[in-house]
């Protein structure tokens, strides 16, 4: 990296040094500045060195992505990320779905720490430290940005662990968690070391959660609709402990520990006798100690195997003052019968075997296509992760169609099946309500062969070339098909349907 782009990006941080040092004090600092000026090349990232189990590969969806932090996707495929140093906010689109970033916009400069993105009915959300941001209509106005609404502005403007990570939950309330604005401590102030919540209006901010001291990143389970997290545990006790926390919440008003127990059994020595510990929460699994388990999701996607259906994957950013440094990978918790059972690493190699590292994962987002996103703030920029063992389905009614026709079903979608005598065809389809929907391409013995995201549709029948979906009849890669009997699945929201064709060139 050149000097005229390390002095840019210092310039772009606008950093404020006294009152850096007065929050965090000398030796974070140092070490800010040190991560800042260190930035690596995304031209040159040596993604040849993440290891993977075998059958998923790795490869770049976005470079150029200065400080990639926390992502959300809008129904319409675009990509929003934020940052932690820099204060942009980026839009990242991919008009043509192929899995490629075309371009990276800067929607947003100059914002405080504005970490946390999430999306809702066409506008984006952005949290800043004290306050959320709110930029409306935003798909339509990436090259010329609105102002945006301020939706809140009462959380506190520390700025240690001020940063947020931010979603939209099953309840349709905006998830904001308040991390404690020091390594260990007690405030009166019940909004520090929690997860709160607030309606789209910034109206009816709550507490959900207490004793949290700095989570990152978290979750709803796909089926239960309970919400896990993650919590980084304290420093200064030691390389081994305590451990970072994964967190289970099935309802509201619990407290998970901080500042009094860390992990299952390790007592705070200055604040683990305040408190009665009885009603204190356990973590559903202890993580590697120091590890900075920051974004995590379940897997709800149909690409990678069917084992990985349901578990969740943790970005573990990775230590900063540990004599060993552990983390800058991704992880694997699998649960069984709801519960945490196993811990396991799924992705590493940004950490190289002298120490050094080249990247931090930070936050992961499971693609319409099942595929999964990670962003990296060290190397700047967003990984994709596929797996070349693409998972099969069970299809059923493989009787081949050789005519086109509208059938009805019983359910509230329904579709027609393709001209059978083109290889590029359009499938129409009909959707009863406005969905977010996919046709998934798949051969006889059920292996996926591509997927067509189609976005938030409107109701209505989609019939007609240009509102139909498109396939080209090619496979991901782009290798024309064979002739032969093919099945597509039309999935909106919760439901799918399998259909079947007759593919002849």
């Amino acid at each position: 990296m050149n000097l005229q782009r390390a002095t840019l990006m210092i310039c772009m941080v606008k950093l404020d040094m006294k009152a850096t040092i007065q929050n965090f004090g000398l030796p974070f600092f140092v070490l800010s500045l040190f991560f800042l000026i260190c930035l690596s090349d995304s031209a040159k990232l040596p993604i040849d060195l993440v290891h993977l189990p075998d059958g998923f590969e790795i490869s770049i969806y976005a470079d150029n992505v200065t400080n990639a932090r926390s992502m959300t996707l809008s129904p319409n495929g675009i990509l929003f990320v934020g940052t932690r140093q820099t204060g942009n906010v980026y839009a990242i689109p991919d008009t043509n779905q192929d899995y490629q970033a075309d371009e990276v916009i800067v929607i947003a400069r100059n914002l405080n720490m504005p970490n946390g993105v999430a999306f809702r009915n066409g506008n984006l959300y952005v949290a800043e430290v004290n306050r959320v941001l709110r930029y409306d209509e935003i798909e339509n106005r990436l090259r010329n940005p609105p102002n945006p609404v301020v939706v809140n502005d009462e959380f506190p403007t520390d700025l240690h662990h001020g940063w947020k990570f931010i979603r939209f939950g099953p309840d349709n309330r905006l998830y904001v968690p308040v991390g404690a604005p020091c390594n260990v401590c007690e405030r009166k102030d019940q909004r520090y070391a929690s997860i709160m919540r607030m309606q789209p209006d910034g109206s009816g901010l709550e507490i959900f959660a207490r004793g949290v001291r700095n989570t990152v990143g978290f979750d709803w389970h796909p089926e239960t609709k309970e919400l896990w997290f993650t919590d980084n545990g304290r420093d200064m006790l030691g390389n081994n402990i305590p451990p970072d926390e994964l967190n289970y919440a099935p309802q509201e008003g619990l407290h998970f520990g901080f500042p009094y127990l860390h992990g299952k059994n390790i007592l705070d020595p200055e604040f683990g006798g305040k408190r009665d510990l009885d009603d204190l929460v356990q973590p559903a699994m202890e993580l590697g100690p120091h590890v900075a388990a920051l974004g995590m999701r379940f897997y709800s996607g149909t690409m990678f195997p069917a084992e990985y259906k349901g578990q969740i994957f943790i970005a573990e950013h990775g230590s900063w003052n540990r004599t060993i440094p552990i983390g800058y990978r991704i992880t694997l918790v699998r649960l069984e019968e709801g519960k945490a059972v196993s811990y396991e690493v799924f992705a590493d190699g940004w950490l190289r075997e002298d120490g050094s590292r080249w990247g931090r994962p930070v936050d992961l987002l499971i693609m319409p296509d099942g595929s999964m996103l990670v962003s990296d703030d060290y190397g700047n920029a967003v990984y994709r992760i596929t797996s070349t063992n693409l998972n099969k389905v069970e299809l059923e009614n493989r009787k081949p169609v050789l005519l086109g026709q509208i059938k009805q079903t019983e359910s509230t979608i329904f579709q027609n099946y393709p001209n059978p005598f083109n290889p590029e065809t359009w499938i129409p389809y009909y959707i009863n309500c406005r969905s977010n929907a996919n046709i998934t391409i798949y051969r006889m013995d059920g292996t996926m062969i591509t997927q067509i995201y189609l976005g938030i549709r409107e109701p209505g029948f989609y019939v007609t070339p240009g509102g139909a979906a498109f396939w080209n009849g090619r496979d991901a890669n782009g290798d024309l098909l064979s002739s032969g009997i093919y099945f597509y699945r039309l999935e909106v929201n919760n439901r799918s349907q399998v259909k079947q064709m007759v593919l002849l060139k």
